[in-house]
């Protein structure tokens, strides 16, 4: 396997702020590039807002953002049955926005991906099964048929992907790193995600003690058929459509927005 020191200066591209803390800490700290690709949220001014405050206080000086505009397609992929195409996943909702912002990151991605770079993304499956997380991944899979790079790819899984995940191990090598999370940055960050109202995961969420990173061989690999045997692949499982009600979810958003208002509040006073 590899250690920590073999992934330095490697690049980091990931979808969302917060993506990189929540899927990759272990790495933050000696890449040589983080890339957020996504920015403005149409219909959420405050989290484009919000985004671009914390960039300005982001504690890594290698944060890069691409800025891209989001599609508004989260929750619209059929994730019981998943139907790969060239943009990501099937969506039933923005599906020409969708498309669109594909191209978008896949020509801003050639100007920072190299020959001979370790590029660390998200997985096939989209850790919890995020319609955008896939893009990201697809988009940096095309660069990499022209750029000659390694390609990493995260090792979170979501209940509600689980049977996506194992169809999509054909495309994945063995486990090439199980490294140690970064707890204190993850803390840290989280509390900077949270007081500018866009920390998109459960505020009690805890850091597993190690993740892991698999390289992927070949991302166009027939997805595997046979549904009767799991495979055997270590993985961060995250219970999602199984343990949290709708409840809870309603009141993450909730939390969000009064955190966002307290955030602007404070910045009017300081002013």
């Amino acid at each position: 396997m590899m250690t920590l020191d073999e992934f330095r200066n490697c690049v980091i591209v990931v979808a969302h702020p917060d993506d990189e803390i929540l899927w990759a800490s272990s790495l933050l700290a000696v890449a040589r590039k983080i890339i957020l690709c996504y920015g403005e949220s149409p219909g959420y001014p405050a989290v484009g807002a919000g985004r671009r405050a914390l960039l300005k206080e982001f504690p890594l000086e290698t944060v890069v953002s691409l800025d891209v505009a989001e599609s508004d397609v989260h929750l619209s992929a059929n994730w019981a049955h998943p139907v790969e195409t060239a943009y990501g996943i099937e969506v039933s909702r923005n599906g020409d926005a969708y498309a669109k912002r594909f191209h978008l990151l896949r020509e801003a991605l050639e100007a920072h991906l190299e020959e001979g770079d370790i590029v660390v993304t998200h997985n096939p499956w989209g850790e919890y099964g995020h319609e955008e997380h896939v893009q990201v991944h697809r988009a940096v899979a095309d660069v990499r048929q022209r750029r000659n790079f390694r390609l990493f790819v995260t090792g979170y899984v979501s209940d509600r992907v689980l049977r996506f995940m194992e169809k999509c191990t054909p495309r994945l090598g063995p486990a090439f790193a199980m490294l140690p999370t970064d707890k204190v940055l993850g803390d840290a960050l989280k509390r900077q995600y949270q007081a500018n109202g866009i920390w998109t995961w459960e505020d009690a969420y805890q850091w597993p003690d190690r993740e892991c990173f698999y390289e992927v061989h070949d991302p166009a690999a027939p997805l595997r058929s046979d549904e009767r045997t799991m495979v055997s692949l270590p993985v961060n499982v995250l219970w999602l459509d199984g343990q949290r009600p709708i409840w809870r979810r309603a009141l993450r958003g909730v939390k969000q927005r009064l955190r966002a208002f307290a955030y602007r509040l404070s910045r009017r006073k300081q002013a």
